[in-house]
């Protein structure tokens, strides 16, 4: 199976290392073109303004709004996910999972952490730790929209829409392959 990892900046080679351990063949995206020789697709973190400039620039932005195999977008790709950003907007959003969302929320690149989050994704429910840098917030979920990571709060920090996994932190980071794995999941039963 055939795994795109949008390959722009961010961290796409852990994205891509993780993938490969998994016994998928991570290949990274730098041109429209490329979505079609991949099964699905990744969407690292990063920022997302610069995000949003390339993925216009190099004429992504159709390409990914009709796009229909599974994507798992980590903090950056959230954002551009998203169907709406609520303060600093990043100049695209691909309205691909349906909540509202503002950047850098925790905020600034200092003020990263890591803390526990609750998971129930796909049948696992356990704790993992996640790597929140200079992180979104999910303000509201919409409609459609299962909330499927949590702070000890209660606050949504991941988020599944159809074949579209959605979180704010680093999973890449902490080293866990639970989203990974589920995006692969999805990605099999797609193409039966």
């Amino acid at each position: 199976m055939k795994v795109g990892v949008l390959g722009f900046q961010g961290d796409y080679e852990e994205h891509a290392a993780i993938l490969k351990g998994l016994g998928a063949e991570p290949l990274y995206v730098k041109l429209p073109e490329d979505l079609t020789l991949v099964d699905a697709l990744v969407f690292p973190g990063g920022e997302s303004t610069h995000f949003a400039r390339i993925l216009k620039k190099y004429g992504f932005v159709e390409a990914l709004r009709g796009w229909d195999r599974p994507i798992l977008g980590t903090c950056a790709g959230l954002i551009v996910l998203a169907s709406e950003v609520i303060d600093d907007d990043p100049g695209l959003t691909l309205g691909k999972v349906n909540i509202k969302v503002r950047r850098n929320a925790y905020g600034r690149q200092k003020d990263s952490f890591e803390a526990p989050v609750r998971v129930k994704l796909g049948g696992e429910e356990r704790e993992i730790t996640g790597v929140f840098i200079r992180a979104p917030r999910i303000v509201e979920v919409g409609e459609g929209v299962e909330v499927v990571a949590t702070l000890g709060d209660g606050e949504p920090v991941g988020v599944l829409q159809g074949n579209v996994l959605a979180l704010t932190f680093h999973p890449e980071l902490s080293g866990d392959d639970l989203f990974h794995r589920f995006l692969l999941e999805m990605a099999k039963a797609s193409s039966r």
